[in-house]
């Protein structure tokens, strides 16, 4: 079955740090479009998409796009901290404006030597704010640093943990799922084929071929008066199973849906099925 995105797919990345979404962009009339697709291995689409795309490429991808953000990210708390020292630095050359004019004002009173001393007190204050400021701002780039490594690193080795898991739990379902199917079809052919063998021997014994004539209306009532009959039913069927047509045909779904037919008209439907795809191959 085919989606939307289905042959148009641009990029396919996990919104999500526990890789549940997938946001898939495909072209469509030049333009992106976006597609969000849970992570269901059960689902058609999720499957229509693994044909074109794999995990790995997804996780990649992702991996890429979240670098990029982490970059971006970096250079966002970069600017930040220089927006913070130069507004810092600012503040502090405010405050030395001030303070000059207050000194120039006290200097205009007071003697030289008052003036030197309270300039040596506000170059020492200025520096030592400034200093503290630089440690400060230092020591907060470095704990944000760290913490957004470890929350990365956190998130992704639990993201790793659990598609491991998934992955593996899948396997043994799977795998399990289909060593009992493909038990129970064999198991279940050998017992048909066998019985329709001894059923067929048994009726070629008890029933020789006829050679009556049949009219067409003697054919729509029979169908109609016999269409439950269940002896009749299995004589139909046994009739059908000896047409060297359906005896060749591979279909095993279509031979199985005859056995388990409850009625003549389901019968001859599926009998139908068959010579008619025999007529078209044989005009092909």
């Amino acid at each position: 079955m085919a989606f939307e995105f289905t042959g148009k797919i641009d990029s396919a990345t996990f919104v999500d740090r526990q890789n549940t979404v997938i946001e898939i962009l495909f072209k469509r009339d030049d333009e992106l479009h976006v597609y969000n697709l849970p992570v269901d291995y059960g689902a058609a689409d999720f499957k229509e998409f693994l044909s074109e795309w794999s995990l790995e490429q997804v996780e990649q991808e992702t991996r890429n796009t979240r670098r990029a953000a982490d970059e971006a990210f970096d250079k966002m708390i970069q600017g930040r901290i220089a927006d913070a020292m130069a507004k810092g630095q600012a503040d502090l050359d405010e405050q030395d404006k001030r303070r000059y004019i207050i000194a120039q004002k006290t200097l205009d009173k007071q003697d030289k030597k008052r003036w030197m001393l309270a300039q040596k007190t506000l170059d020492k204050q200025d520096k030592d704010r400034y200093d503290h400021f630089q440690k400060e701002m230092e020591i907060y780039k470095l704990k944000l640093e760290a913490d957004i490594d470890k929350t990365d690193r956190e998130r992704y080795e639990l993201a790793e943990a659990y598609k491991k898991e998934l992955e593996h739990h899948a396997d043994l379902i799977d795998k399990k799922r289909y060593d009992l199917a493909d038990e129970y079809k064999k198991a279940l052919e050998e017992k048909v084929d066998k019985n329709e063998r001894e059923r067929i021997e048994l009726w070629r014994l008890n029933n020789p071929t006829s050679t009556k004539l049949l009219a067409p209306s003697d054919l729509l009532m029979f169908a109609d008066q016999f269409n439950e009959n269940k002896n009749f039913l299995f004589d139909l069927k046994l009739s059908i199973f000896e047409d060297p047509i359906v005896a060749s045909n591979k279909d095993k779904q279509t031979k199985l849906a005859i056995r388990k037919s409850k009625n003549i008209y389901e019968v001859l439907e599926l009998y139908c099925k068959i010579k008619r795809l025999q007529a078209y191959k044989n005009v092909l």
